[in-house]
């Protein structure tokens, strides 16, 4: 099985998107797109009596003006003002997302459309239960996406991008390194660790903090990829076979686990740390690695970034979403369904979204950049730095087994060497076929 990686030049991307006409980003509903001419496709869709289900999962600040289910209610009211069908959202929370999939779905109860990522794509689209979007989609509308070929995955269309972007990224609390005497951002690993010995010696602050109490696997895009892939580890070869068991793959365990016992950089506390934005705000912690749009919710302490710490060997890759809407195969109105995503990936519902709710790139030709120029240099200079989880079997499964056995190590349990064998030893004997 090919391994799928962020295949596109953001920096050509971003300068297309940054020069073109936007929106106007205004809050009136925007006009549901009908006019189609591929197979399967039709212009209008008369569903007065129809309901159709969308799951979403949460982007909004829980302190901020308006909740996801709310924004999504309201863009997409459209939908049911030009066919008269009941709209209805759902919003899952990320520690229970899979597990509400899982059930949902093969009890037939699950969404017409919903949002997906990279790790759970593989086992729905063996078993048929994601349908190919390509026939209700246009060349012209296919066109318009920047990402829509990120989408094809396992011989079909089955995802249409909706955020690309939010790469993890490194900050630091620049009050606390001006304190211990560091002028600029650490750029590779040795830095950190000198920085952070800095950080103890001359002040009272965390040097650095990561969540390793968090219950889901999905903090491994900042506490493990970006220094398992910048030691240059591959998570699986060409053939679907796994191979995080190798030296580059220890060289960032035993890194992260250095930082917790033999350089005491990483607090004894940080296995329950759950949520490291929360810690970042409260002012006592110099870094953190970070989505960029829950960095631009820090707006009481001055940050700096850097987008990747560069590893002995030269290596610089950081964890990237490229997370996709899905139509279900359970879907009864399939160009209903269809409407929906169109509906939600219009420039004017995105232009809204990455203004109210979560900062991100454009996901269409037509809207503009409009986020923060601190990350100009970022999408338009260092798309070579960004990359996203491949899409394989068992790949959820062998993420959490992962991250379980990374918690072990960070309590003291088992070794680096421990951890990559048996994640290893687990995946060929019950997940790979």
């Amino acid at each position: 099985m090919k391994k799928r990686i962020l295949a596109f030049s953001m920096a050509a991307i971003m300068a297309a998107s940054m020069t073109a006409c936007g929106s106007a980003g205004t809050e009136t509903p925007t006009k549901v797109s009908g006019e189609t001419t591929t197979a399967g496709a039709s212009g209008n869709v008369d569903a007065s009596n129809e309901t159709i289900t969308v799951w979403m999962p949460t982007f909004a600040a829980a302190d901020g003006p308006i909740t996801d289910k709310d924004f999504w209610e309201r863009e997409l009211k459209a939908l049911s003002d030009e066919t008269g069908c009941t709209v209805k959202v759902e919003i899952i929370p990320w520690d229970s997302y899979e597990e509400k999939y899982l059930t949902g779905i093969s009890s037939n109860e699950g969404p017409d459309v919903g949002y997906m990522y990279m790790e759970m794509f593989y086992d729905y689209i063996k078993q048929e239960q994601i349908a190919d979007i390509s026939q209700y989609f246009t060349d012209e509308e296919k066109s318009n996406y920047i990402y829509y070929n990120l989408g094809n995955m396992q011989g079909g269309q089955y995802g249409l991008p909706v955020v690309v972007g939010n790469p993890r990224i490194l900050i630091g609390n620049k009050e606390i390194l001006e304190k211990a005497g560091i002028t600029k951002m650490p750029s590779s690993w040795d830095e950190f660790v000198e920085d952070c010995s800095l950080i103890k010696e001359k002040t009272d602050a965390v040097p650095f903090t990561q969540d390793w109490g968090n219950p889901h696997y999905g903090s491994l895009n900042e506490i493990y990829w970006p220094f398992f892939w910048s030691a240059g580890g591959e998570i699986i070869d060409a053939d679907g076979n796994l191979t995080i068991d190798t030296p580059e793959g220890l060289e960032a365990t035993q890194f992260l686990y250095d930082l917790r016992t033999t350089n005491g950089i990483l607090s004894d506390s940080c296995t329950a740390v759950t949520d490291v934005e929360a810690a970042f705000k409260e002012n006592n912690t110099a870094f953190v690695i970070i989505a960029s749009s829950n960095a631009l919710r820090i707006t009481d302490i001055d940050w700096d970034y850097t987008t990747v710490l560069q590893a002995p060997g030269g290596g610089a890759k950081t964890f990237v979403a490229a997370d996709c809407l899905v139509m279900l195969n359970s879907s009864k109105n399939k160009e209903l369904a269809a409407k929906a995503m169109k509906l939600i990936t219009s420039t004017d519902v995105m232009s809204r979204f990455h203004k109210e709710i979560s900062s991100q790139p454009p996901i269409t030709t037509d809207e503009s950049f409009e986020g923060d120029m601190r990350f100009n240099e970022l999408y338009l200079n260092e798309a070579e730095k960004l990359q996203t989880l491949p899409v394989f079997e068992g790949a959820a499964a062998l993420y959490d087994s992962l991250y379980k056995n990374l918690q072990s190590m960070m309590l003291g349990e088992i070794t680096p060497e421990e951890v990559l064998k048996s994640t290893t030893d687990y995946y060929n004997s019950n997940i790979k076929e």
